[in-house]
């Protein structure tokens, strides 16, 4: 793992940060593909890693160019070399996101020119839609505020390839809305001319993330990119993510071993104390018979398209599936595996309306190891996925293949004050004085005594506390 690595974003405008550089990036495919060998023999419900990866390569490279073809003109030269070529994946929700996620994009596909690999973007339509609003700046330079401006109207927080648009009026003048209250900053935003595109894509019949996310790929294309789309709802529903999936539910107690241990060592070493940071633990225990271990899954019905955990064990030569509240499935699956009827199951448990979906590790896990030969992440995904290289390796025995980082700086064309970064620094520290010590603003007169009323207690309790000797049970409170 890669302790202690610390990645920010450039500060200056129009700059880039690609870890490892990005003249060494075809050097990382070349030593992805040519690692291959080492893990392609691993087996898994009668078969190797290689020949799923072969399959599953061929299905998404047609599946892709099928979908992206739906909705916009499309090079196909380099689909058409496919599953020869390398494979090269990026990827990330269907949402409004900022030019420095933008950026893998445009990274993704000048590196697959540069290697003459099929590139694809990968839409991460599982996670939910958290707001249907945006946070856009104005005001003046010596008087900036932020409004918040809805492009639709509230709903629950569902998965985006469930979310769709509940208040037309407000979608449909969103574009128009935002872009007059970014102008005392920008003259003529993008927003205002992108948008139309967007509510074009929705009068087709798309969901609200995927007009969002078809706009912005139609966009790529008018400025050259040559990239294919596509959606992990769709990946989730293959065979070769249903064969790769039930080989971990089939060694779950192991996979959740390899899990839970590789997070633990990952917090310790970032010196993480969040529960949910960077993911939570697999709930569940192995000596819990009744109650299953939890899976890197998530499921939701079409009735009810909330996300819920889903938990596993074994029942004979069965796999028992459930959210712990209304939905309890069974798949066949006995110690040597019976895949091919196991995955029947899982079709007919889609055609029922119950959908099963990756959570983000094993997302890129999969894409990894089975569909693609790089993977480009941003700083936050690259950081997760130094937890995933150690899942690899404890479960499967084998290194994992290499990543690449990608992400940019692109500022708003304002002219501002020069700036001391001396002057930053001290304001800085005072802030987070601020927020630590906040008990020496607090303080008055030679003695250093505390103004009367609620800051002398608050005061006089913090100090009680950090005069008291921590115990197990203290500590943490």
């Amino acid at each position: 793992m890669n302790r202690g690595r610390r990645l920010q974003a450039p500060r200056e405008d129009r700059t880039w940060l690609v870890e490892p550089p990005f003249a060494e990036l075809p050097a990382t495919v070349a030593a992805n593909i040519a690692a291959r060998a080492t893990r392609d023999s691993y087996e898994l419900n009668g078969t190797t890693l290689g020949q799923l990866a072969d399959a599953a390569r061929a299905d998404l490279v047609r599946d892709a160019l099928h979908d992206t073809q739906q909705y916009r003109d499309v090079d196909v030269s380099s689909a058409l070399r496919a599953p020869s070529s390398a494979l090269l994946l990026a990827g990330h929700q269907p949402e409004l996101f900022h030019p420095g996620v933008w950026a893998k994009n445009f990274a993704l596909a000048k590196l697959a020119e540069n290697v003459g690999a099929v590139p694809i973007n990968l839409v991460i339509d599982g996670d939910t839609q958290k707001s249907a609003s945006l946070r856009v700046p104005t005001g003046t330079v010596d008087e900036p505020h932020v409004e918040t401006v809805p492009f639709d109207g509230p709903s629950e927080e569902i998965p985006h390839e469930e979310r769709r648009v509940v208040d037309e009026a407000t979608f449909a003048s969103f574009g128009e809305r935002a872009a007059e209250i970014l102008k005392p900053f920008v003259a003529a935003p993008l927003l205002e001319r992108f948008w139309p595109t967007v509510v074009a894509q929705h009068a087709q019949g798309a969901t609200l993330g995927e007009s969002i996310a078809r706009a912005r790929h139609a966009w790529e294309g008018s400025w050259g990119v040559q990239t294919l789309e596509y959606r992990q709802s769709r990946m989730c529903e293959t065979v070769g993510f249903r064969r790769f999936a039930l080989h971990l539910l089939a060694e779950l107690p192991r996979f959740h071993a390899s899990h839970n241990g590789a997070l633990a060592d990952y917090k310790r070493q970032e010196n993480i104390r969040s529960a949910n940071h960077p993911v939570p633990a697999l709930a569940g225990s192995a000596s819990d018979d009744d109650a299953g271990l939890e899976a890197p899954l998530w499921l939701w019905t079409a009735a009810n398209p909330r996300r819920r955990r889903v938990f596993v064990r074994r029942i004979g030569r069965e796999l028992e599936l459930s959210d712990r509240a209304e939905v309890r499935v069974r798949l066949p699956h006995g110690e040597s595996g019976d895949v091919a009827k196991a995955v029947e199951a899982l079709d007919e448990l889609a055609a029922q309306g119950i959908k099963l979906r990756s959570k983000a590790l094993l997302t890129t896990m999969y894409a990894r190891l089975v569909l693609g030969d790089l993977f480009l992440h941003g700083i936050g995904g690259g950081k997760y996925d130094e937890l995933t290289d150690e899942i690899i390796r404890r479960f499967f025995g084998f290194a994992p293949p290499g990543y690449g980082i990608v992400t940019a700086t692109r500022r708003l064309p304002i002219p501002l004050p020069p700036r001391s970064d001396e002057t930053e620094a001290s304001l800085r520290h005072e802030l987070w004085e601020l927020a630590h010590h906040p008990e020496r603003f607090l303080l008055s007169g030679a003695s250093g005594e505390a103004t009367s009323g609620d800051a002398a207690r608050w005061i006089g309790e913090k100090r009680r506390w950090m005069e008291s000797e921590p115990t197990r049970e203290t500590a943490r409170e």
